[in-house]
């Protein structure tokens, strides 16, 4: 038998339900059925409330999450809403922001229509759709109630900054800009200078509900049974900080920033920015059937911390390992097995021990790149030493965002090492301009370890290297 509303109740529902989308916490939890925290809820309030709002907030805080349910909220709130997300790159575009808006979407009772990859509409002046950074262009032509979202912001180009302003000039439009505070310059930096206009909102991991009622003393004193119980595995746990605590130490800006959510200062000799290894952190790159195989290897002497491989196909990082043992060619060759029919090259570091390990790798039957960094650079006014030319080329490939970490939940452990380890090299340049990498004596001093995995990745990249002639007796420069 049909069920009949009688009118007043029907007008009740109708109430309820825009009682729940009047608000951005009200519709995260009645409508996408949400489990709110604190730092999650100011969020959303402050979109609601105040036009400006910037978020600077740990690894895994959840801020991407919380993000997607203001973009839903927006849109099903206002009938001619508009909301516009972006990011550095177009992966973090389509993988990241949207795939937390298709999570909200599959949890959510309301059915939203016309839902695309990237783009929702509702009507001709009602959407929400993702955009590429790659053009100020694309900012232009929006007017009226507007959200723009600016995912990982620090890695925003100051161009498409200043092409949201001149949406800003007319209508409703609010900015949500989040992200890590991993450089301290530029736009996002600025929002956070005591006299910005913004509502400015900080996550530090000890913000969020794994660590209620827990600072650092208590978190170091845990037993292994309490460090495994994070309450939200979505969010940092403790024993990520915990190792991250050991690894790096409270005054590191990874640190810094990771953790603790705020700007650390990043020094003006440091050769690679730690937004461009966010970025690299994020990104994902498809292979195309013509990118070749690449390894680099870097081998650790006798008494020296690690041997390190990094593997990539293309610009995609697959893997990276490392052995702390004496002599760790096996493991090595266990690791590149499955790559050898695939033409990989292996590029090493051919100075002393390493000289003989490629020398058994070319035996092996891989082609191998000999790189003795303390050759003359190929551009000597540029760079006093192959060493700063390789280096540098990373350099140019993070800048580019041509390089991606792999996503492999094991591997997230060694990235965060390498992360770190390449966030510590410093340059200076000679009096005639020429760049200089620091010594490894020179970061002993400093207390930094040798870069072993960072030197696996330099390698692995280094667009100097050459194959070396089968019928050549010694090591050839790269």
């Amino acid at each position: 038998m049909a069920v009949h509303l009688h009118k007043r109740a029907k007008d009740e529902l109708r109430r309820g339900a825009r009682a729940l989308i009047e608000t951005p916490v009200g519709f995260a939890r009645g409508v996408l059925g949400d489990d709110l925290w604190g730092k999650q809820e100011e969020i959303l309030d402050s979109v609601a409330k105040y036009p400006l709002t910037a978020v600077k907030a740990c690894h895994s805080s959840g801020k991407t999450h919380v993000a997607a349910r203001a973009a839903l909220w927006w849109v099903a709130r206002f009938r001619d809403g508009i909301c516009i997300t972006t990011a550095p790159t177009w992966n973090q575009v389509r993988r990241v922001m949207w795939g937390q808006i298709h999570q909200a979407l599959e949890k959510s009772w309301v059915k939203f229509p016309h839902v695309n990859q990237t783009e929702i509409c509702l009507g001709p002046s009602n959407y929400l759709a993702g955009l590429s950074t790659s053009e100020g262009v694309n900012f232009q032509g929006f007017h009226g109630k507007i959200l723009i979202i600016l995912d990982e912001a620090p890695g925003i180009n100051p161009d498409i900054w200043e092409a949201i302003e001149g949406i800003r000039a007319g209508g409703d439009v609010r900015l949500l800009a989040l992200g890590n505070p991993t450089v301290a310059s530029g736009p996002f930096f600025e929002c956070f200078k005591p006299d910005s206009l913004w509502n400015r909102i900080t996550i530090s991991a000890f913000d969020t509900p794994n660590f209620r009622g827990i600072d650092m003393e208590r978190l170091l004193e845990m037993s292994e049974e309490e460090i495994a119980a994070s309450p939200r595995e979505y969010l940092t746990t403790r024993r990520w900080v915990r190792e991250r605590w050991h690894q790096w130490g409270p005054d590191h800006r990874l640190w810094v920033s990771r953790v603790l959510g705020e700007f650390a200062e990043q020094d003006a000799d440091s050769l690679y920015s730690l937004a461009w290894l966010s970025v690299a952190k994020q990104n994902a790159f498809d292979p195309d059937p013509t990118d070749r195989w690449y390894a680099g290897l870097d081998i650790a002497g006798p008494g020296q911390a690690e041997t390190a491989l990094c593997i990539r196909r293309g610009q995609q990082i697959v893997g990276i390992w490392a052995w702390q043992k004496e002599d760790p060619r096996q493991e090595v060759l266990d690791v590149l097995r499955p790559f050898r029919d695939r033409g990989i090259v292996v590029q090493g570091d051919a100075i002393g021990q390493g000289h003989y390990f490629l020398r058994d790798l070319e035996k092996a039957g891989y082609p191998v790149a000999f790189v003795n960094v303390g050759l003359p650079s190929s551009e000597p006014k540029r760079f006093a030493s192959l060493k700063a030319e390789i280096y540098w080329e990373l350099r140019d490939t993070l800048q580019a965002n041509q390089l991606a970490f792999p996503k492999d939940r094991p591997m997230q452990s060694i990235v965060e090492r390498t992360i770190g380890q390449l966030s510590t090299v410093r340059f200076t340049e000679t009096e005639r301009g020429q760049v200089i990498i620091e010594s490894k004596e020179s970061l002993a001093r400093r207390g930094v370890a040798s870069p072993d995995l960072g030197e696996a990745v330099i390698l692995c990249f280094a667009k100097s290297a050459k194959i070396r002639p089968r019928s050549a007796r010694k090591v050839h420069a790269v």
